[in-house]
């Protein structure tokens, strides 16, 4: 047995030795600490989804646990180069998200190995996370018609196909719906002619709806017109939306693929503006000589897919303000850009007062005007240019600008001009009043009533067209003709109505009810109005009606100068049709003016004549410049044989008339066939 001294010295061997092996196994927890400190970084994948169909761009999101600082985060797509993930946050501690885009377009159809892995600043990796995915793209519907914003009159062209990526099969299912009516079906195409009269006049929508072997499903919406038409010619149908034509060409954005072209209609060819226009906000293009100018929003460079951009959910990019001549494209130091004839007038951009530009297209000569007021100025295509200032209006032709409006304590603004008349704004500070002035060749007077509104008012040939606004708040449409006498167009009230535009024959368009609405003069008086066209289209009078509705471009027909007697705008635009039968060659039914020399009507031939010579000489019947006095032939060109005649009958004395005869002989060995007098 013990004695208990023994056990106390027992007792105190058991309680050294179990404090030696407190202190042996604190020595080894501090060993093993680096070892935990360098624990393997652990992958979590947010995206994508294992087993899924992807795209040809995979959005990677991966979430990497760490004790140390990860030095780098990887994704490799089959055998492809590895792309680095970013980390999405500076401070994220031992949790940290990581992002990116990993581009799988060139891969094949079908499955292939995404490899995740991530290595901390100390070198160790994590195990690589591999997830198996399906490279399988969404069918793709190819829309040849119709387009967006084409026109079911109201029968409707289809011609639609759909392919896929799979090498083995095409698509299941293709559709075409309006307004949520299924109207077609089919698997690769659908090519047929269906009627779409049960929307006509209202608002229609296209859509498409593509499924491939996968069960992927594409779908695409557009809008189109339903329109009747048979009152109307058709011009041209376009692959786009029609924004300007002239003699040859056609001005038109497609607003599937965003691109602004140029349609040469006489050789077919296409001239394609690189630029990426996907929506019409702010578009403001017009053809010139040799191209097209204009500003737009440009999305080049933001990787825009084609298909139809709803408004207001498309990347506009930068407003551009361009020219495009002789396949060049330069931007245009310029704002407020407007086109007419060969003429452009912009301002130079900022706020305030600026210097006004004004550029004629056809020679390329650009001169500055002065400084004006943003907005308010107006243009012809005669290159004369009105334009406000302080108050003033001043007008600039032939090189100078003089101011026409008086120092009376009055304010001017809103010029409105055509030929010798000249509308704008007269407004009185004291009492906040606003009248109508009108300027005929600079005589003034008050136009009664008349709003002053922008856009209220138009002039043409003489012809003034103006709304005014009752007491009882009723809005109506008058035109004044150049003889003075005022007449109402607009039967009823018209408080959603306003003019579209303004013939120098005294025709005018409106917009009434939802439509687009004509006001004819015939010689025995003017007839009642007619609807033409629904109020989305684009009206406007350039050697007759034409008409721009959507991605087709008509004429109205009965309106082609020369036919309808009266309303020639080449015998005496200036005058009230029917009023002065002595002085109106346009009043006998079926008849031209009696060739003469005496161009100008002063009794004799001279040098002014032979300045009017010169100005129609190489037009058509039907053009603006071509005078039917000038064509002693009668073949409805203003050519050679008329030229020598012309010399023939004048007087010119021998200095001009030799001049003249050198002039013409040069001209008359070019084939020309527009005026050599610049308009």
């Amino acid at each position: 047995m013990m004695n208990s001294n023994t056990r106390i010295n027992y007792r105190r061997q058991l309680a050294k030795a179990a404090m030696a092996v407190l202190l042996l196994l604190g020595l080894v927890y501090i060993h093993v600490q680096p070892a935990r400190a360098a624990s393997v970084p652990r992958l979590v994948v947010t995206s994508p989804v294992a087993d899924s169909f992807v795209q040809d761009r995979i959005f990677v999101r991966v979430t990497v646990n760490s004790q140390v600082p990860i030095a780098e985060t990887k994704a490799t797509a089959a055998s492809l180069p590895a792309v680095s993930l970013t980390k999405q946050a500076s401070v994220c501690g031992s949790s940290c998200e990581y992002t990116g885009w990993v581009d799988v377009s060139s891969l094949p159809w079908g499955n292939f190995t995404l490899t995740l892995s991530a290595v901390d600043v100390d070198g160790i990796s994590s195990a690589p996370t591999a997830i198996a995915l399906k490279h399988n793209q969404n069918p793709v519907i190819h829309p040849a018609a119709p387009l967006p914003f084409e026109v079911a009159d109201p029968n409707l062209a289809v011609n639609v196909s759909c392919t896929d990526d799979n090498p083995g099969s095409g698509c299941s299912s293709l559709k075409l719906s309006i307004n949520g009516k299924l109207l077609l079906s089919g698997t690769n195409t659908l090519a047929e002619t269906i009627s779409a009269e049960q929307w006509l006049g209202q608002p229609a929508t296209v859509q498409l709806s593509a499924t491939d072997s996968s069960g992927l499903t594409s779908t695409q919406s557009y809008p189109i017109y339903v329109e009747n038409v048979s009152n109307l010619t058709t011009v041209s149908k376009e692959a786009g939306l029609v924004l300007d034509t002239d003699a040859s060409r056609t001005l038109l954005w497609n607003a599937y693929d965003h691109r602004l072209r140029i349609h040469h209609r006489d050789t077919n060819e296409v001239e394609t503006l690189p630029l990426l226009v996907a929506e019409q906000t702010q578009m403001n293009v017009r053809l010139i000589p040799g191209g097209a100018m204009g500003s737009a929003f440009d999305a080049t460079g933001l990787d825009l897919p084609d298909g139809y951009y709803r408004k207001g959910l498309d990347p506009l990019g930068s407003y551009s303000r361009f020219v495009w001549c002789n396949s060049q494209l330069q931007s245009l130091a310029g704002d407020d850009i407007r086109v007419s004839g060969d003429w452009a007038a912009y301002h130079a951009p900022g706020g305030g007062l600026r210097e006004l530009m004004l550029a004629n297209t056809a020679s390329g000569e650009t001169v500055s005007v002065g400084f004006t007021d943003r907005f308010d100025y107006a243009l012809d295509d005669q290159g004369t240019l009105v334009f406000a200032r302080e108050g003033k209006l001043f007008r600039h032709a032939e090189g100078a600008a003089a101011q026409i409006t008086p120092n009376d304590g009055f304010t001017y603004r809103s010029p409105v001009m055509d030929g010798g008349v000249l509308l704008y704004a007269r407004d009185d500070q004291s009492t906040n009043g606003s009248k109508l002035i009108i300027d005929r060749d600079g005589v003034t007077e008050e136009l009664v009533g008349a709003s002053t509104v922008t856009g209220d008012y138009l002039t043409a040939g003489g012809w003034i067209a103006y709304t005014v606004y009752t007491e009882a708040g009723q809005k109506q449409l008058w035109l004044r003709s150049p003889a003075g006498e005022n007449e109402r167009l607009t039967p009823t009230s018209t408080a959603d109505s306003h003019f579209v535009a303004l013939s120098v024959t005294g025709e005018a368009a409106y917009t009434y009810d939802g439509g687009i609405w004509l006001s004819r003069l015939q010689e025995d008086g003017r007839l009642p109005s007619e609807r033409i066209v629904t109020d989305k289209a684009k009206m406007q009078w350039k050697h007759g009606w034409q008409v721009y509705l959507g991605t087709a471009w008509y004429e109205v027909p009965g309106t082609d100068p020369g036919t309808d007697p009266g309303t020639d705008p080449g015998t005496d635009p200036g005058t009230d049709p029917g009023t002065d039968p002595g002085t109106d060659p346009g009043t006998d039914p079926g008849t031209d003016p009696v060739p003469t020399a005496d161009l100008d009507g002063n009794g004799q031939v001279d040098w002014l004549d032979a300045i009017e010579f010169l100005r129609t000489y190489g037009t058509e019947r039907g053009q603006l410049h071509y005078d039917p006095r000038a064509d002693f032939d009668a073949d409805g060109v203003i050519g050679k044989a008329d030229l020598i005649i012309f010399l023939r009958e004048g007087h010119f004395g021998a200095n001009l008339n030799a001049a003249l005869h050198k002039l013409i002989t040069e001209i008359a060995g070019g084939s020309h066939r527009t005026s050599i007098i610049h308009r």
